[in-house]
């Protein structure tokens, strides 16, 4: 657990700094309380499990030791599926000590899990397929959007009301508040 406590979101896109993992965690778990109830179809337990399970690999693909890098295990695997590994250790464990475990709960969660990123360009293996799974794909493109449009306004230099161009989000950004 301190590993998750310590970990960064990222090495650049967005939540790169220590404990950044838990703040983006943390938000999309509040965000999906909050809309949960709009929702009666889907399964809030697999959403919440979803989420706080969806970017554990990250404690395995980065070093922040130092300064931010991928490991070898996260050049070679990526967190998307080192995060479904670390899932299906677990439940092997449990299984071994006689836990019995529903199937169809395992390959939901490890579908939300594959499908998080929600397109083959972004890294996913898969794409979602589930209501649930969407909606751990949005809240997490959501917090990640967030996080990286307020660190590029609050780290421009200058005086514009507009930042320079962020490849990463395709645009210029607003800089000034409204009052």
């Amino acid at each position: 657990m301190e590993k998750f406590r310590n970990a960064p979101g990222g090495v650049k896109l967005h939540h790169n700094y220590l404990g950044g993992l838990l703040e983006h965690t943390h938000n999309m778990l509040r965000v999906a309380v909050a809309i949960l109830p709009l929702y009666e179809q889907v399964q809030p337990d697999l959403v919440l499990a979803g989420i706080f399970l969806h970017d554990i690999g990250k404690t395995e693909e980065l070093s922040y030791d130092m300064a931010f890098s991928y490991t070898d295990s996260g050049q070679l695997i990526g967190h998307v599926v080192q995060s479904l590994l670390m899932v299906n250790e677990k439940v092997a464990a449990l299984k071994a000590k006689g836990t019995q475990i529903d199937q169809t709960v395992l390959d939901s969660l490890g579908h939300i899990i594959l499908s998080h990123h929600g397109q083959y360009d972004f890294g996913s293996p898969k794409l979602p397929a589930m209501a649930e799974a969407f909606m751990v794909y949005y809240i997490d493109d959501l917090d990640a959007k967030v996080s990286q449009v307020t660190a590029a306004i609050e780290n421009e230099l200058g005086d514009s009301n507009w930042t320079a161009w962020k490849n990463a989000l395709q645009t210029r950004l607003y800089r000034k508040r409204i009052e």
